[in-house]
């Protein structure tokens, strides 16, 4: 009597193993934090949930040098609010290359394909051609008369007699113009008590301060949303950050109280605080800074409409 097939045993350990393994694979994903790396995945990566992931799982980007978290949130198609509250990170919101980000609802992106070269030509193909692209429309000519065909394909065979491969230029693509500056507008008018940059006694100034009565508005420079209000920033007092298209970020310190909360959309030339001495100021004013891609400042001046 033969014995009956052990295939469906086999099946059923295979499968419990490919359960514990989606399980163990849903629960790391699950305590990945900013400060963890994926050690093995390549840098610039997004790593996507499998269909064995358990449900709280999201997509984990692995990031590379001179990353942004705006450039990441605009790549994959999430907002920029989701990647820091996701993340706790904190302003200036730094990353470094090698560190792992959870960044949900991102959509699929595939990878970058590599320049096609000559060594990818496909087999057959004479040595020096083009790489072969998709097929277009089919192009009619006309039979050439006799005693043509052999003129013909000696000149055709002529460079390849030779030896001599023709070589491809490389496919670069132009690069992007950078996106102007939005039209930004003065929280407040007043005299310049503080320029941006380094001031005479030594001291650096990521932004200007704007002489104020106590208690004046103070109004978004564009529309945009409220990424923090606070005033665990030293010598800013009650500070509000607002995050505007392009990876812009407006900042506005100093204040005596802030009238917006948290993830509150606001519009160009509202009224978002009132002016005040917080932080340690000497006097009543405005700290007001202009940030691109998270952390790097420039010259609100640069941006503003002259006084």
């Amino acid at each position: 009597m033969k014995r009956a097939p052990r295939f469906p045993s086999r099946w059923a350990g295979w499968t419990r193993s490919l359960t514990i393994m989606a399980t163990l694979s849903a629960a790391l994903g699950a305590c990945t934090s900013m400060d963890n790396v994926l050690y093995g995945a390549r840098e610039g990566t997004m790593e996507y949930p499998g269909s064995a992931a358990g449900p709280d799982a999201v997509p984990t980007y692995v990031v590379k040098n001179k990353d942004t978290v705006d450039g990441i949130a605009s790549r994959y198609g999430v907002t920029t609010q989701s990647i820091v509250e996701r993340n706790k990170l904190q302003a200036p919101y730094s990353l470094r290359p090698g560190q792992s980000l959870l960044v949900p609802g991102a959509k699929y992106v595939p990878p970058a394909e590599p320049t096609e070269t000559a060594s990818s030509a496909p087999a057959g193909a004479p040595p020096g051609g083009p790489p072969s692209g998709p097929p277009g429309a089919v192009k009619r000519e006309a039979l050439p008369p006799p005693g043509a065909t052999e003129q013909k394909t000696a000149a055709a065979t002529g460079p390849a007699a030779t030896g001599t491969p023709t070589p491809l230029a490389p496919a670069v693509a132009p690069a992007p113009p950078p996106a102007p500056a939005p039209p930004f507008q003065w929280p407040m008018r007043g005299k310049i008590l503080t320029p941006y940059g380094t001031t005479a006694d030594g001291q650096k100034s990521d932004g200007i301060d704007i002489a104020a009565d106590n208690g004046a508005p103070v109004k978004a420079a564009d529309g945009g949303k409220v990424a923090y209000v606070g005033d665990e920033v030293a010598r800013l007092g009650n500070l509000v950050l607002i995050e505007h298209p392009g990876g812009y970020i407006t900042a506005y310190g100093n204040n005596e109280a802030v009238l917006v909360k948290k993830g509150e959309a606001v519009k160009k030339g509202q009224t978002i605080a009132r002016a005040g001495a917080s932080g340690g100021a000497a006097s009543p004013r405005v700290h007001f800074e202009v940030r691109r891609g998270g952390s790097k400042t420039i010259d609100p001046m640069t941006v503003l409409p002259a006084q």
